[in-house]
């Protein structure tokens, strides 16, 4: 199977209703791991875990967001650019990838302000936010990126609060890439309606699990899934579900 849109992904309607009833962007969560749900290596590497296709296809989903969003951790551990590339990949549109104006917004989730003012994320590839705590010194980003302070949370920021001022930047879908700690946060706070997953037949043993605490101390909690797609995408496995609860 080819790969999929996000317009498919998520369905437009389902998109639609979720911004018009609760008044923020849908929210898709994705990450790639391991058969044994490993996102990287116990010494913290983890490029390739999945193969070059399915790397291309996540490119082709992230343009499909207005917002691909990461935690401070992942910032700092993996420096990404976060834009949308794949200048040789005809599914792409070339404008978003050749025009920083077309780009997603970049949104760094950053309690402390700890982004510094020359992280690839703050060049002019596209558009960035970094949101922070309020009462963070965030001086060092002034005329860099854009800031938004929220009020702090019991875990971190206020992610509704944080969705409310992508919502209030005209954000309608976010690509959630990272990493397991901030991901936990938003599925602890219901947050999330789509989860793209990226299998690879490949064993680690140890190292960073796919997701972090999310609040679920037993099964009564589970959050159950329902199954949109499974697909191929090179040598990995494609998943994407529906939380039942977000319907």
């Amino acid at each position: 199977m080819g790969a999929l849109s996000v317009d498919e992904l998520v369905g437009r309607d389902e998109w639609d209703s979720v911004v018009r009833q609760h008044r923020r962007p849908f929210v898709v969560y994705k990450f790639a791991a391991t058969l044994d749900g490993r996102i990287a290596a116990e010494d913290g590497t983890s490029q390739w875990i999945t193969s070059a296709e399915s790397r291309a296809e996540v490119h082709l989903l992230r343009a499909g967001c207005d917002a691909t969003v990461v935690g401070s951790g992942t910032q700092q551990a993996d420096n990404p650019n976060l834009t949308v590339r794949g200048n040789d990949d005809p599914r792409l549109d070339l404008a978003i990838v050749h025009n920083p104006d077309r780009q997603p917004l970049r949104v760094v989730i950053d309690s402390n302000a700890k982004t510094p003012a020359d992280a690839n994320v703050c060049n002019d590839a596209a558009p960035t936010l970094v949101v922070v705590a309020e009462g963070a010194d965030a001086s060092h980003l002034n005329g860099v990126v854009d800031v938004l302070k929220v009020k702090r949370a019991d875990r971190g920021l206020d992610l509704p609060a944080v969705l409310t001022g992508l919502h209030a930047r005209g954000v309608r879908a976010v690509f959630l890439e990272g990493g397991p700690t901030l991901a936990g946060s938003f599925i602890a706070q219901g947050l999330v309606d789509r989860v793209v997953n990226y299998v690879a037949p490949a064993l680690l043993g140890s190292g960073k699990s796919g997701l972090g605490d999310a609040g679920i101390r037993s099964m009564s909690g589970i959050l159950r899934l329902e199954l949109v797609d499974v697909a191929r995408s090179g040598a990995d496995v494609r998943l994407v579900a529906r939380t039942v609860r977000s319907r």
